[in-house]
């Protein structure tokens, strides 16, 4: 039995802090579908370009699971910060090698720049509570669930071209003979769907998971015993 003030669904809710968060992943598939069916509106070579977004969301989310982890553990700040300045030395060697690939340098500066603000967090002496680690835990899991499986159904399934035509591809002047260069409708769909399942989970804070709900419930229980003994 519910009362009137209760919510007979919590798990469908969503906050405006949720809706804030998942702009601009819904923004990212939104370009992705866009340059799909029009490759060429925005950038004669936006194809390429989002091509090697997908390629830095692979260590994005790689270096994510690392750093975070530093992040959320019990060491002093001063470790933390020369562990996650450690950490982005090591991903610059792999983010360089395909930037120099594809001639562009930007993706550099944006993982240091993702990096340096993970690390100002640590300076600053910010520590997630433990509801919020239990969150950033599932977050980075359904992230690597999500490119993984987007990566398979986009590899597996034919994926059709739309806008991406031939003269399009040629276009792009990519310099491998992977799928993604030869066929790259099919990171043009899995960046759509990719940044889609993000954007959804996000606007739900994840609560859509089972064993999210759970571990978050398990960290106010403990949260609340301490609270009665006191």
């Amino acid at each position: 039995m519910t009362t009137a003030g209760s919510d007979p669904n919590p798990q469908a809710r969503f906050k405006f802090a949720d809706l804030i968060s998942s702009v601009p992943s819904f923004a990212f598939s939104a370009l992705y579908f866009y340059t799909w069916v029009q490759p060429t509106a925005i950038e004669e070579k936006m194809v390429s370009y989002l091509t090697l977004v997908m390629v830095m969301e692979f260590f994005n989310v790689h270096s994510s699971v690392l750093i975070e982890n530093v992040i959320i553990g019990e060491s002093p700040p001063d470790q933390k910060a020369r562990f996650i300045v450690g950490l982005g030395l090591f991903y610059t060697l792999f983010v360089g090698g395909i930037s120099l690939a594809y001639g562009e340098w930007w993706p550099v500066l944006a993982f240091w720049g993702l990096t340096l603000n993970r690390l100002l967090g640590v300076l600053l002496g910010k520590h997630p509570t433990g509801e919020e680690k239990a969150r950033m835990q599932i977050s980075w899991a359904m992230s690597v669930f999500f490119y993984i499986l987007g990566a398979g159904v986009t590899t597996v399934f034919p994926i059709p071209a739309f806008g991406i035509t031939a003269e399009v591809v040629s276009r792009q002047e990519f310099t491998g003979g992977g799928l993604w260069e030869l066929e790259p409708q099919t990171v043009i769909a899995f960046g759509f769907l990719y940044f889609a399942a993000l954007g959804c989970s996000e606007l739900f804070s994840y609560r859509w998971i089972p064993f999210q709900m759970t571990a978050v419930q398990k960290v106010r229980n403990r949260r609340g015993a301490r609270s009665s003994q006191e």
